[in-house]
């Protein structure tokens, strides 16, 4: 196998992002590329192990850029010098066609369902425009606590990431202990940090109560704050809206994150080497450790009237 030239695009370099960009890198592939706009928090490095303290505040992606590239890892497979990872610390929306054109995989690790939607667009206009001559593979990986899936999506030959949206849970949203406390964007990124960030920093003895009004009111209060400092709309905000968005955190579990970003590697190893048949390979695979562990992989079916992909039926 030839994988002088592969490029892959790692997006996100979180929990999920900083184990598939050391899987790859572990199997020697040449260049390899990470995104990601957020910067370090404390409360990312129990599950981050590419940062530590000192990295606190710099941009993840350049620091989890620098920790591999730091090793030296040998190239393999016939490829002479050390596997280098290039940084991205910018938004992945605003990349053009040309830049995505240039790579061979792209390997999600992120936590917004939008991004996702968006780079599944992204790679499907980019298929029909070139008429079939750039198709990029997208493998797409995701956790929530002792859950997660990998998503295997060929524009023009599996169903997208659209049309897999019905299996996301229904009329809830959770939101990983991830804190963008640098980059706040959403009411819920500001109850967050209130929530995990200012409480242990005010009431270092005690965890809040969301069974005390006192407690909830103040993380109101902080949370407000937080929405007027960053301009983000915040009309909605209630101590009701407070608590619904504390009670739906569902924490980030190393063990899962690990097992999820291996099957992504897994799928972009299998790819590269053509070990698996893109028309006929499952393509959605589950993994369930809440009840002891168990993995099941089938191929999801296109959805008919999808806006995105229903133009290749």
């Amino acid at each position: 196998m030839d994988v002088s030239d592969v490029k892959i695009l790692i997006l996100g370099a979180g929990g999920l992002g900083c184990e598939i960009v050391k899987t790859l890198a572990l199997y020697g592939l040449p260049e390899l590329h990470i995104v990601d706009m957020d910067t370090i928090e404390l409360t990312n490095l129990n599950r981050q192990f590419l940062f530590s303290t000192r990295d606190i505040g710099k941009p993840k992606a350049s620091v989890a850029a620098e920790a591999i590239n730091r090793l030296q890892i040998p190239c393999k497979n016939g490829v002479t010098g050390f596997v280098h990872v290039v940084p991205h610390n910018q938004d992945l929306t605003q990349f053009n066609d040309d830049f995505i054109s240039q790579f061979d995989i792209i390997v999600s690790g992120l936590d917004s369902i939008e991004a996702r939607r968006w780079i599944n667009f992204k790679l499907h206009d980019v298929t029909v425009k070139s008429n079939f001559k750039t198709v990029i593979p997208f493998i797409d990986g995701a956790t929530e606590g002792l859950m997660g899936n990998c998503k295997l999506i060929v524009p023009g030959f599996t169903s997208c990431y659209e049309c897999s949206l019905s299996t996301l849970p229904q009329n809830t949203e959770t939101y990983p202990l991830c804190t963008l406390a640098s980059n706040p964007r959403t009411l819920a990124h500001c109850i967050q940090y209130a929530s995990i960030i200012l409480w242990p920093r005010e009431f270092p003895n005690r965890p809040h109560d969301l069974e005390s009004p006192d407690d909830l009111q103040w993380l109101y209060e902080k949370s407000l704050h937080r929405a007027e400092e960053f301009n983000i709309h915040h009309s909605t905000l209630t101590t009701r809206y407070v608590l619904g968005v504390l009670k739906s955190i569902i924490p980030s579990v190393t063990t899962t994150n690990s097992i999820i970003a291996g099957q992504c590697c897994k799928q972009a190893i299998d790819l590269l080497t053509d070990k698996i048949d893109i028309e006929t390979c499952p393509t959605f695979t589950m993994y369930n450790g809440e009840a002891g562990a168990t993995m099941f992989s089938y191929r999801h079916e296109r959805d008919a009237s999808c806006t995105v992909c229903s133009v290749f039926a």
